[in-house]
């Protein structure tokens, strides 16, 4: 745990969200960094100078959104953690669920980002970056893969080009999607008349989009890209349009 006191007292009446603030500005300013622990309740009470059911609430908020893990009892504070993609990802599902974001939209987004991803991996493609996905492309053409261990290596081929892509707020975006990815993909593979021929489109369009990136044609990958998944959701159980 960080020493001294790097909090200050709130007078502010929104305590809740004032907490929030200074607790973000201390993990931004570095003086929290992941595996720091966080003083107890009664400790962080005393520095904001706030009652601990205020101090509590905030915490579970950051509980929430992968900030941090909260050890119960009132004295054992909480550890900074670096797991926010988690958190987006279970928001996203329950999103989904409740059909607040509809498959579409979904679809629409998975297309503005990973289309920008392909093009830009093929700018920046490192040769150990291109081996890497060459390898999970081996993997998909196994035989007896079903659908549900290919669906795991395609999240990966995904995520795979994004981290290629160098930007890392892309990489944290796409692993809080990936369990709301395999969810949706899952259900579209497992309804598929002949998913041996589905495999064997998808496992195609992989090497091609692998192929444009080792090419450095990002056009090309963009393109390829935006076929591939605006194919496989138009062609499943799960299009857009339902």
């Amino acid at each position: 745990m960080p020493s001294g006191q790097i909090f200050t007292p709130i007078e502010d009446h929104r305590v809740f969200k004032a907490i929030l603030v200074q607790l973000e500005d201390a993990i931004t300013a570095g003086q929290l960094v992941a595996g720091d622990r966080l003083p107890s309740e009664r400790e962080l009470a005393q520095q904001f100078n706030v009652a601990r059911t205020s101090v509590r609430e905030a915490l579970r908020v950051l509980e929430a959104l992968g900030v941090v893990r909260v050890r119960p009892g009132p004295e054992h504070g909480a550890i900074v953690i670096a797991e926010p993609a988690s958190a987006l990802g279970d928001l996203l599902q329950f999103q989904l669920a409740l059909r607040h974001i509809s498959v579409g939209s979904f679809v629409e987004f998975r297309l503005v980002i990973e289309t920008w991803s392909a093009s830009a991996a093929a700018e920046q493609a490192s040769v150990e970056g291109i081996d890497q996905i060459q390898e999970l492309v081996e993997q998909m053409k196994e035989n007896g893969l079903d659908a549900s261990g290919f669906q795991v290596l395609d999240a990966e081929f995904h995520l795979a080009i994004a981290q290629l892509s160098g930007n890392d707020l892309l990489v944290l975006i796409l692993q809080g999607l990936r369990h709301a990815i395999e969810r949706i993909m899952l259900e579209a593979t497992t309804a598929a008349d002949d998913w041996a021929a589905v495999r064997l489109r998808l496992v195609s369009e992989h090497e091609a989009i692998l192929d444009a990136i080792r090419a450095r044609d990002g056009t090309l990958a963009s393109d390829l890209m935006q076929r591939h998944i605006d194919l496989f959701y138009r062609s499943s159980a799960t299009s857009p349009a339902a």
